[in-house]
C-alpha cells in the first residue's frame, strides 16, 4: 500500500473518531447519567492515541500521569458548565485526531504545531508596568480576514488550540466580534485567550456562552491588593463580577498568572488555589516573569527555590486531584518533551512578525508580506520549516536534554545568544536594552546557573 493511500486511511479514521467524539459529547450532555461512562471512554481514545503516537516514553510516562489527574476538572466541568463541556469533549475528540496528523508530519521531518499564539491587537486599555508585550493605547491591529486566513493556515498545519493574545483581544470582540466570529467558523477547535477581563460585558459573555468553545484566561496577580497593586484598583473586583457573569452563562473561564519574586509565596499557597476554584476558574496557566517589554525588572525573577516551590506545588496539586486543569508553562516540560517553541507553537505579533515563542523578543519573516506575495516563502507552513531562525531554534532544543531546564531563553541562555544571530533574526517590538549583552542577560545567566545547580537536588515530578 503507497504512503498516500495509508495517509489518507489514517485521515479517514480520524474522522471518524472524531465524528464518535462529538457524538459522545453531546450525549454525555444530554443524559447525565452517562457522563462518567462516556468520559471515560473519550479518555481512552485520547490514551489510545497517544499510545500509538508518543514514541518518547519518558514523555508518554507523564502525559499518562496528567491525564490521570485530569478527570476531576472534566467531571466538575460537565457538572457546572455542560454548554462548555461539549465544546471541550469535542476539542478532546479533535486533539486526538490532530495529533495523527502532527506525528505523520513530525515523522516526514516536517513541523506539527499544536497550538499557535496570534495577536489580533498589540493594543491595550490598561498600562501595566513591566508589560512583556509592551502594549499600549496605540498600535498594530490584523485585519479580521488576515486574522482568519492566518487561524487557517495554522489549522492545516494541525493546530488544535488556537492561542490568543495580545493587548487585549477583547478590544476587537468588543467592536467587531473578532473572536466569537472566528470561533464560530471551527466549533471543533479550542480559542485560549488572555485577557485583563475588563473588557469583557454582558453582550460580549451573551456571545461567548453562544459559541462555547472560547475559553477566557483572566489575569491575576496573586490575591486582590497584589492584582490591584499592578493592574489599577478595582480591577480585581471588576474581574470576579465577570467571572460570575461568565458562570451563569455555562462560559469556561480560568486564570493567569506570572510569578515574580515578590508574589511567588502567595501564588503557591493553597489559599490560592482554593480562592481560584471558589471563584469560578476552572483552568488556570502559570508563567514565570521575563524581563522584557516595558521597563523590565530583571531583579523580579524569580529565585531558583521560588521555581521549585511552583514546580512542586503544582504537580502536589494535581496529585490531589483538585478540580481544575492547570498548566506550567517552563516546568512542564516533562510533558512535551522540552521547550516547545519553535516546534510545537509559535507566535505571532500584531503587526505579522512571526517568532518562535511568544517570550522570545526576536522575529522573523512577516507572515503579511507572504500573504501579498513579497517573500521567498510560499505560506506560513513553508516559513516554519525552512526559515533559518526557526531552525535554528529547533536544532538548539537537540541538545538540551534536562527536562528541568527546557527553556532557551532563561534555563539556556548561551542557546538563545546562537539562535539571535541567525541569519534575518532581528529585534521585536519587545526586545529591552541590555537583553543581549546588557544587565538583563547578566541577570538571566545567574538566575540560569543557579536553577541548573537546583535542579541537581529535584526530585522527580512523578512520586512513584
Amino acid at each position: 500500500m503507497s504512503d498516500s493511500v495509508m495517509s489518507a486511511c489514517r485521515e479517514g479514521l480520524s474522522a471518524l473518531a472524531f465524528r464518535a467524539g462529538v457524538k459522545a459529547a453531546d450525549l454525555a450532555i444530554q443524559v447525565p447519567m452517562l457522563r462518567g461512562y462516556l468520559l471515560e471512554r473519550l479518555m481512552e481514545r485520547v490514551q489510545s492515541t497517544y499510545d500509538q503516537c508518543e514514541s518518547d516514553t519518558y514523555v508518554l510516562e507523564h502525559v499518562k500521569w496528567f491525564g490521570r489527574h485530569l478527570q476531576p476538572f472534566l467531571q466538575r466541568l460537565l457538572k457546572e458548565r455542560p454548554a462548555a463541556a461539549r465544546a471541550i469533549l469535542r476539542f478532546l475528540a479533535t486533539w486526538a485526531s490532530d495529533l495523527r496528523r502532527r506525528t505523520d508530519r513530525q515523522q516526514a521531518g516536517r513541523v506539527g504545531p499544536c497550538t499557535v499564539v496570534i495577536e489580533p491587537t498589540d493594543r491595550c486599555n490598561l498600562a501595566c508596568p513591566g508589560c512583556y508585550a509592551k502594549s499600549t493605547n496605540d498600535g498594530s491591529d490584523l485585519s479580521y480576514e488576515q486574522f482568519c486566513g492566518i487561524a487557517d493556515q495554522v489549522i492545516d498545519m494541525g493546530v488544535t488550540l488556537l492561542t490568543i493574545s495580545g493587548g487585549e483581544p477583547f478590544l476587537r470582540e468588543k467592536s467587531e466580534q473578532m473572536l466569537t466570529r472566528l470561533a464560530m467558523r471551527h466549533q471543533d477547535r479550542g480559542f485560549l485567550v488572555y485577557t485583563n477581563g475588563t473588557m469583557i460585558d454582558e453582550d460580549i459573555a451573551d456571545r461567548l456562552a453562544a459559541v462555547g468553545n472560547i475559553f477566557p484566561a483572566i489575569s491575576v496577580e496573586g490575591f486582590e491588593h497584589q492584582t490591584n497593586r499592578r493592574r489599577g484598583s478595582g480591577v480585581y473586583e471588576q474581574n470576579r463580577r465577570v467571572r460570575r457573569m461568565l458562570a451563569d452563562r455555562g462560559v469556561m473561564c480560568g486564570f493567569s498568572a506570572t510569578m515574580t519574586r515578590e508574589n511567588a509565596e502567595s501564588i503557591c499557597s493553597d489559599e490560592f488555589i482554593e480562592m481560584r476554584i471558589a471563584e469560578g476558574d476552572l483552568f488556570g496557566w502559570f508563567f514565570l516573569l521575563q524581563p522584557i517589554g516595558r521597563s523590565p525588572r530583571p531583579d523580579l525573577m524569580v529565585t531558583a527555590d521560588q521555581r521549585a516551590l511552583m514546580r512542586e506545588t503544582i504537580y502536589r496539586w494535581r496529585a490531589e486531584d483538585r478540580p481544575i486543569f492547570m498548566g506550567d508553562f517552563w516546568n512542564d516540560g516533562h510533558l512535551s518533551g522540552g521547550c516547545i517553541g519553535g516546534r510545537y507553537y509559535f507566535h505571532i505579533y500584531a503587526n505579522g512578525d512571526i517568532s518562535p515563542c511568544v517570550f522570545a523578543p526576536v522575529a522573523g519573516e512577516n507572515i503579511l508580506e507572504i500573504i501579498a506575495g513579497r517573500s521567498e516563502y510560499r505560506n506560513l507552513d513553508d516559513y516554519v520549516q525552512r526559515s533559518d531562525l526557526f531552525k535554528a531554534y529547533r536544532r538548539e532544543q537537540e541538545g538540551v536534554t534536562d527536562r528541568n531546564r527546557p527553556c532557551m531563553l532563561i534555563d539556556n541562555p548561551q542557546a538563545f545568544q546562537r539562535i539571535r544571530c541567525s541569519e534575518n533574526c532581528r529585534p521585536a517590538k519587545n526586545f529591552p536594552p541590555g537583553y543581549a549583552d546588557g544587565e538583563i542577560a547578566e541577570v538571566i545567566t545567574q538566575v540560569a546557573q543557579e536553577w541548573q545547580e537546583k535542579c541537581t537536588q529535584l526530585p522527580p515530578v512523578i512520586k512513584k
